[in-house]
């Protein structure tokens, strides 16, 4: 029988209780300390009547109650659904009770959360962030009998459509084992920044539970706002690991001006997008390292490909495919298609998801014997790296043909006066789609509509290049940097 993220947890708190576990507000929590935590979560949850099968959501930002709780849910057997405390939205009690839980352990430094879950009918316990919450009223919730489930996260990937996603313990100790694989010189005497936000399946997985069950003190940091604060806590507590998002890494950097040089860094990485102009050599000059290029799937337990250090960085590829997945890039027919060649991508593998929860409709669509349809347009070289052509749902059908938008915002970002761009289609009739083209241009610029039309024509086949332009003061965007490219099409 495999192990699960708690026994192994759990054993490395009493192989070395007092050896430092995490960096919480200025103060070093020992393995043993977080262990008393965990251990008195577990019985309020169990006084709570939280039982095998059944699922807790964590509307918390990254803290020491976040990860005790987790732990805490996956010693009574249960799995926990991490949702984004900030969005104080309808989509907080639909996430919730679209896996039906059994009730929410949610924070109370977020002015109204707690009411404003209450108020949906989901039993809350209001919590702090480095104490067990309080007994939990919980409601009667069908438990997944025979689950191995350790997490659920929601997506909306292609279609738009909010899904859940069925992590196992299995699905994230198979891509934890595969990760270290490609980075051998991690290991227990390094201090891995726990700042991207855990609701996130890159944070949750990479940042927040890599360390904790290999060993690794994590520095836990619940917003990267203010940066200064951040860059300080990185420095004194000698964070030598750095993952990281796009959004997050141009928010650090680009927040003071004059970052003294930091000596013990020796790793940074990101995933979800790209780096914006001018991050990279910022973080190379503060940090002493290229920032590496990764590119994950929440179906796929969040890190699919990964850049293993700074001489194996190739432009404009997102890394290499971790050797726990076989990949495959299929054409519009599913026939193979060699490589460097663009078309879907595939995967399969331990660390990929079994289908969608409870979701069988959808979860036919995309998991077929085993391998799960991406929909990504990719292509992949002899070495296993992968180039990302277009992002799921991104494709353009122009009389019929399909346009990447990822090449296209290529292009125009290569114009010195753009400095940021997001590709749609727009629909036009009978004959598809067309082209337009968001921008944001450069302070000073005096760029009109007419003269973007102009140099992507010069640079694009006519169906290809934009026939609509419209100029923004910027993208929207959501809470993790990514564009909203659904927004874009009604502007």
């Amino acid at each position: 029988m495999n192990p699960r993220l708690d026994e192994l947890i759990m054993q490395s708190f009493a192989k070395a209780p007092t050896e430092p576990c995490l960096w919480w507000r200025g103060t070093w929590w020992s393995r043993g300390a977080i262990d008393e935590l965990v251990v008195e979560c577990e019985e309020r949850l169990l006084k709570s009547g939280f039982s095998r099968g059944q699922r807790l959501g964590l509307v918390l930002p990254n803290s020491p109650i976040m990860l005790a709780s987790c732990i805490a849910a996956w010693r009574i057997g249960g799995a926990v659904v991490p949702v984004n405390p900030n969005l104080k939205s309808p989509p907080v009690p639909e996430y919730l009770k679209s896996v039906d839980v059994f009730g929410a352990i949610v924070s109370r430094e977020v002015e109204g959360l707690v009411d404003f879950i209450a108020d949906a009918g989901i039993p809350v316990a209001p919590a702090a962030l480095n104490d067990a919450a309080p007994v939990i009223d919980g409601r009667t919730a069908a438990p997944d009998t025979g689950s191995d489930i350790a997490v659920l996260f929601h997506t909306a990937g292609a279609s738009g459509d909010v899904k859940a996603v069925p992590i196992t313990h299995n699905n994230i100790l198979t891509l934890l084992s595969s990760i270290l694989e490609m980075i051998p010189s991690m290991d227990e005497d390094d201090v891995i920044l726990n700042a991207i936000p855990n609701h996130h399946s890159f944070g949750f997985v990479v940042a927040g539970i890599m360390p904790i069950a290999s060993g690794m003190p994590q520095v836990i940091i619940p917003s990267v706002v203010p940066p200064k604060t951040t860059l300080s806590a990185i420095r004194s507590t000698g964070v030598t690991i750095i993952p990281t998002l796009p959004l997050m890494l141009g928010i650090l950097l680009g927040g003071e001006r004059d970052i003294a040089p930091m000596s013990k860094v020796k790793l940074v990485f990101y995933g979800g997008g790209e780096l914006m102009p001018g991050v990279a050599a910022k973080a190379k000059e503060v940090f002493g390292v290229e920032p590496l290029e990764g590119y994950g799937l929440t179906e796929a337990s969040s890190v699919l490909a990964f850049t293993p250090a700074e001489d194996s960085i190739k432009p404009g590829v997102s890394g290499k495919i971790l050797s726990c997945f076989d990949a495959e890039v299929r054409d519009i027919n599913g026939n193979l298609q060699p490589y460097n060649e663009d078309g879907v991508l595939w995967i399969h593998g331990d660390a990929v998801a079994g289908g969608y929860y409870r979701a069988e409709a959808i979860s036919a669509e995309r998991f077929r014997d085993g391998w799960f349809d991406t929909q990504d347009i990719v292509r992949i070289d002899e070495d296993g790296y992968i180039t990302i052509v277009s992002p799921a749902g991104d494709v353009i059908m122009v009389g019929g043909v399909p346009v990447y938008p990822g090449e296209i915002e290529t292009i125009l970002k290569g114009h010195p006066e753009i400095s940021e761009v997001a590709v749609v289609g727009m629909p036009r009739g009978l004959k598809g789609e067309y082209v337009r083209a968001c921008v944001v241009l450069k302070e000073g610029s005096t760029l009109k509509p007419r003269d973007i039309v102009m140099y992507g024509r010069g640079k694009l086949p006519n169906y290809k290049a934009p026939r609509s332009i419209r100029i923004l003061p910027e993208l929207p965007k959501n809470n993790l940097g990514k564009i909203l490219k659904k927004e874009l099409r009604g502007v």
